[in-house]
């Protein structure tokens, strides 16, 4: 227990609202590992412990990530810090309202059911928006950074708006019903569901619903971009070390590009009323026009002598 000790300290004193925000959201995963074991009520076909599980699992990430992003901004610490008391707020909102819905008995997305339940789904709403506009806070903050490292820099700069890309699906739920109803050509469209109610047939654990579209797989891609993206630019610099900086940089954007077609392709297939595990011909035939390209993008990044680079990159193609 004295590493962990040691590392709460750190954390505090390091930036001591992302702290809190890991420590509560690891005190809700408890809590409700906990319901799991003790509770078996089902909520919408699912057992009642899960979201909030899913939820501080998510949350607790965030907070971690943040707070790993934290050192590479040296100009915005003020900004920084109210995008962390904003996250911090969005947070204790959002886990308490799930686990007090949870402990109802009832699901607090969506659910409009009662005049309480109904106004603690807009507070769970609102109460991500602070995370959302504090991730495109976020971005701006990296673009105006001088001195972050080439490859990894890209890479976080395409984690952040990818994640950004990654809430659209989410506001896609929220919309009025006649937009909804446009978009979707008037199929069933009730909360993350396309062609049915909420509820039903889903994959373990997640959730996503294995007879309908869903709107809740892109979104988990999106905004989970912002952990995967530093990875590849981590392993894209262990991997490809021998490159010159400018190819690893184009390596990344091949990735972002790939990811940002796989959010799009994703939500898109959840607008068709198309489950996940049953895709049509054409989300097939897109995938695998997004993976040709993406190799072939790769190939050339890799194949391509000096001199097919740009001119203005000459100089560094060559160091």
């Amino acid at each position: 227990m004295l590493w962990l000790s040691a590392l709460l300290r750190k954390s505090w004193a390091t930036n001591q609202c992302l702290t809190v925000l890991i420590v509560f959201s690891v005190i809700c995963f408890l809590i409700s590992v906990f319901g799991l074991a003790v509770d078996t009520r089902l909520i919408n076909g699912e057992h009642g412990w899960v979201k909030p599980i899913k939820f501080s699992i998510s949350l607790s990430m965030y907070g971690l990530t943040l707070l790993w992003f934290s050192q590479f901004l040296s100009k915005h610490r003020t900004a920084f810090r109210r995008v962390c008391v904003g996250a911090l707020a969005g947070t204790v909102v959002e886990l308490s309202a799930i686990i007090l819905q949870v402990i109802r008995g009832t699901s607090s997305h969506f659910n409009t059911i009662t005049p309480f339940d109904h106004a603690v789904f807009w507070v769970t709403a609102f109460a991500i928006l602070p995370i959302a506009f504090g991730t495109l806070a976020l971005f701006f903050m990296l673009l105006r950074e001088e001195n972050l490292p080439p490859v990894l820099g890209a890479a976080l700069k395409w984690g952040v708006i990818l994640t950004v890309l990654g809430c659209i699906p989410g506001v896609l739920m929220l919309l009025p019903a006649a937009v909804q109803d446009f978009i979707t050509h008037s199929k069933q469209f009730t909360g993350h569901s396309v062609g049915i109610s909420q509820g039903g047939p889903g994959l373990p654990f997640l959730g996503w619903s294995t007879v309908a579209g869903d709107l809740r797989v892109a979104h988990f891609l999106g905004i989970h971009a912002l952990q995967v993206m530093p990875i590849v630019g981590y392993l894209v610099m262990k991997i490809f070390s021998r490159l010159s900086t400018i190819r690893q940089e184009l390596l990344v954007g091949n990735v972002g590009v790939a990811y940002c077609c796989g959010i799009v392709l994703l939500t898109n297939q959840a607008l068709a009323a198309e489950p996940l595990t049953a895709p049509s011909h054409h989300t097939l035939v897109y995938a695998l026009l997004i993976v040709l390209f993406s190799l072939t993008s790769l190939a050339s990044i890799l194949l391509a002598p000096p001199l097919a680079v740009p001119s203005e990159w000459q100089e560094v193609e060559s160091a």
